[in-house]
């Protein structure tokens, strides 16, 4: 049928497709909470709040296949179960924003099926009966599926709950299967034994941090490279809670595989969420993991390495880390893919983002700046392993990052320097 006859029934057409449309409309209905069976083969974890008991977990690509009877998994889409039992007479509202700024409606996803005429009303019914509610009734047990974004490496999994006058979190972090990430390796007890640890009170880590390096190296150790200009003082898992609740992915390991990947989103303009970072060298080894903050291309994004140091605050390890922006793609021979990305040569840009965006998170608790990376100007710049110019004021971030929600007013400031 042309167009033109197209436009000359839609008057007609119009109400007769709204009416089918809503005549497929799932009732709403949530079927009665009961034991998933993923549940025997996938991490779950569950924490109480008062009357409030909250159950989670990250299905895993077979466990939606097994459930949904989709592939969602090859859509990007990871369902999250969550189970709100309330044994309280106040009425909560759980918000998914809150576990995920992006995640997809039921209609969303049954729609990347209908190409495959999987995104029949049947499918869609199923989508959206299983979602989870927004609202947790008292005294009641509330269960259902979050449609949010697949990811690789480690998962944080944050569900709000809002009463009147009310307000509750439960944080949740799980590693996730899939990826070559560097994170998984890393030994701490191996790459600092007991003996070698030391404990130090405030001041000394002060002091300790402003006598480190000013910047990372060759694998030799031979010529300087990007400057060090961060630190953080908690575990790997706070860490890695705090960063991927404020948007940070890992990055992939290095290779054939990786690089081509690289390669081919730079060529397309397309995006690379998970693209690999080279090693720089710190007390004569690569970074113990890197992540990044991915933009529109893969030629933008911000990206951090962290190693961690026999320093222990309070019983928590001390890192070390760089930061930097990448603003776009060059080729190089310095590096083994030919390739690299050239930096904003104010690194402190980088630095200072990084703090905003873990305050914007709220997955911020104390931060300070100490010096020790040594002052470099516009006019008189340093440059990096790969030539890239660079200038700074010559201060480290220092970071303290939490897994609970931290109001600004909350955040402390160490008026250092």
């Amino acid at each position: 049928m042309s167009l033109t006859r197209i436009t000359q029934f839609w008057p007609w057409l119009l109400p007769a497709m709204m009416g089918m449309a809503l005549a497929q409309q799932p009732s709403g209905a949530k079927p009665p909470d009961q034991p998933q069976p993923f549940l025997q083969r996938t991490q779950a974890d569950a924490q109480t709040q008062e009357d409030v008991t909250v159950t989670v977990a990250a299905l895993r690509p077979e466990d939606s296949l097994a459930v949904f009877g989709l592939p969602l998994a090859d859509q990007g889409v990871q369902p999250v179960w969550v189970r709100i039992e309330n044994r309280g007479a106040r009425s909560w509202r759980f918000m998914p924003i809150f576990l995920d700024r992006d995640y997809f409606s039921p209609h969303e996803v049954a729609w990347m099926f209908h190409a495959k005429d999987a995104g029949s009303a049947g499918v869609r019914a199923l989508l959206a009966g299983r979602a989870m509610p927004r609202t947790v009734a008292p005294n009641s047990v509330t269960s259902g599926y979050v449609y949010t974004n697949q990811t690789l490496g480690f998962k944080v999994v944050n569900v709000e709950l809002v009463g009147d006058h009310a307000h509750l979190q439960f944080d949740f972090a799980h590693e996730q299967p899939g990826g070559r990430f560097d994170f998984r390796s890393l030994d701490p007890e191996r790459l600092h034994p007991a003996a070698q640890l030391r404990n130090l009170t405030l001041p000394e880590l002060r002091a300790a941090l402003q006598a480190l390096p000013c910047c990372t190296t060759d694998k030799p150790g031979t010529h300087l490279g990007d400057p060090l200009n961060l630190a953080m003082v908690g575990s790997e898992r706070d860490l890695l809670a705090a960063l991927v609740r404020s948007g940070w992915d890992f990055t992939d390991a290095l290779g054939a595989r990786s690089t081509e990947h690289m390669v081919s989103a730079f060529v397309l303009r397309g995006r690379y969420r998970n693209a690999p970072v080279s090693s720089l060298y710190f007390e004569g080894r690569a970074q113990d993991f890197a992540m990044q903050r991915s933009r529109n291309t893969v030629s933008q994004r911000n990206h951090l390495r962290l190693w961690m140091t026999p320093l222990r605050l309070d019983g928590q390890p001390v890192w070390v880390g760089q930061i930097s922006r990448d603003i776009g793609v060059r080729l190089t021979d310095r590096s083994p893919t030919f390739t690299t990305h050239a930096i904003d040569p104010d690194v402190d840009e980088a630095r200072d983002y990084l703090i905003e965006d873990l305050l914007r998170s709220g997955v911020a608790q104390r931060y300070g700046f100490v010096g020790g990376v040594g002052a470099a100007s516009a006019d008189q710049p340093r440059r990096n392993l790969t030539g890239d110019p660079y200038y700074t004021d010559g201060r480290r971030l220092l970071v303290f990052p939490s897994r609970q929600n931290i109001p600004l007013n909350e955040v402390e400031t160490l008026l250092w320097d």
